[in-house]
């Protein structure tokens, strides 16, 4: 009998022929897994997302595994179909595992689930304190009780917290997509090298403000390059590492050691950073960056209105974002950039100063002959962000209007699925202004450079 199911839960009830967006290994499940396996138990790892799996498969899977116990993330998107599936399990001697950052304010909410069997809820680190919940053998106390729900929380106080995240062991074998077969054809590896961000945005579950309990960590130089090392070993053919973390590329600190690093190898790499990280970055470092395989940056620039980055605690000096990007595309490093349209309050203006920002990138990097990205967001309020607390504070029903379904208007408008789950417009402007901006804001990336 299995002893662990693993889930990185499903984004979508039915398979959808529009979602083409990234499938990435879903490493922090992974790590969970290979230290369960390491302790003795019997693991399997299904993802419901890489492998497009609805929810009625799904649900039919798990009934023929018949596994001891099910770790489960869980995400503002997809909480109703996470409680759908968890309600259908029939055997009330199953042991669920729920995580994922939005835990810390749903606990509440999934305590309530018509389920009879054992719930526990992890917030923070899972790798350490699994195997002993499933072996009965946990040495910290639940942080709060309800019947048969019960809440850990793996904050910096916790002897289950990987203070030190450089040792961790990982097998790879448990990705179905790993490594990750990009459009354009070449094959990508994935990894982690820190977690946590020192950034406090409104609209973020991962602000520093919010997790004031869980220190920013960072792996040593020397475990990245002995993973690197073995995933050169491991998959030859692999020519490409990206770099998953929220905030890889913090400063000039974080880019000499990433130049340290992937210059001993002769892959290319990809990974994000902050609009700032680039402020004192001379143009011998960044082309130092881009010899040492960077290819590409993604930056989270969200909106180009300083009124509203203000609102959402990011870098609101519009010139100051212009020259820091237009240094990394004059260095011949490609960009993806992040936008969100329809933050509370946000106007058509507001919109407009966006879209100007996007296309001032990308005439540049027309100009300097180099890559350029958008992806581009509706906005949707995540459990327990600033923004979120502010709009249930106001009286406005979050909670009633957050959907699980694609908004199929702005996807056949764009013509791919974008993660525009639809979650209610919150700006002042029509529905239709926002899908336009969308759209128009979308459509700065040719079809070619689509990937992921």
């Amino acid at each position: 009998m299995l002893d662990l199911c693993i889930i990185n839960s499903p984004l979508f009830r039915e398979i959808n022929t529009l979602y083409d967006e990234d499938s990435l290994p879903p490493i922090g499940l992974g790590y969970i897994a290979t230290v369960a396996s390491n302790a003795g138990l019997s693991v399997r790892l299904i993802d419901a997302v890489a492998d497009r799996i609805p929810l009625e498969d799904l649900k039919n899977i798990i009934k023929e595994q018949n596994p001891k116990a099910i770790g489960i993330n869980i995400f503002t998107t997809n909480y109703e179909l996470v409680k759908e599936l968890i309600q259908s399990i029939d055997d009330t001697e199953c042991h669920i595992i729920i995580g994922g950052l939005s835990t810390r304010t749903l606990y509440k909410d999934i305590f309530k689930w018509k389920f009879e069997g054992l719930i526990d809820v992890v917030f923070g680190d899972g790798e350490l304190i699994v195997p002993d919940l499933l072996q009965g053998t946990e040495r910290q106390h639940p942080y709060e009780t309800k019947g048969r729900r019960r809440l850990f929380k793996i904050d910096t106080k916790s002897e289950y917290y990987c203070s030190d995240i450089s040792n961790l062991p990982l097998n790879r074998n448990y990705f179905s997509n790993e490594p990750v077969v990009h459009p354009k054809g070449f094959l990508e590896a994935n990894i982690l090298a820190s977690r946590g961000c020192i950034y406090n945005c409104a609209f973020c579950a991962a602000a520093r403000s919010l997790n004031k309990d869980l220190s920013v960590r960072e792996r040593s130089k020397k475990s990245l390059i002995i993973e690197l090392k073995s995933i050169h070993e491991e998959y030859p053919s692999v020519t490409s590492i990206r770099v998953l973390d929220d905030l890889f590329l913090k400063g000039s600190k974080s880019i000499s050691n990433a130049i340290e690093v992937f210059s001993q190898f002769s892959f290319q790499w990809r990974s994000m950073a902050h609009v700032m990280t680039f402020r004192g970055a001379t143009s011998q470092v960044l082309l130092r960056l881009k010899d040492s395989g960077c290819s590409e940056i993604f930056v989270g620039v969200e909106s180009g209105s300083p009124r509203i980055l203000k609102k959402i605690h990011k870098t609101h000096d519009i010139d100051k974002i212009q020259r820091n990007l237009f240094k990394v595309l004059d260095s011949k490093i490609g960009l993806k950039v992040y936008f969100i349209y329809g933050f509370p309050d946000e106007t058509e203006e507001d919109f407009s100063l966006t879209y100007e920002l996007a296309y001032s990138l990308k005439n540049r990097a027309e100009q300097s002959g180099e890559k350029f990205r958008t992806s581009v967001f509706q906005f949707r309020p995540y459990h327990g962000t600033e923004i979120y607390n502010s709009l249930k504070r106001e009286g406005v029903a979050v909670d009633d209007i957050l959907q699980t379904d694609g908004d199929d208007k702005l996807s056949s408008l764009v013509g791919r699925l974008q993660f525009n789950f639809h979650s209610g417009n919150y700006s002042n402007a029509p529905m239709n202004v926002v899908r336009d901006y969308i759209h128009k804001t979308a459509n700065l990336t040719s079809t070619q450079d689509w990937g992921i």
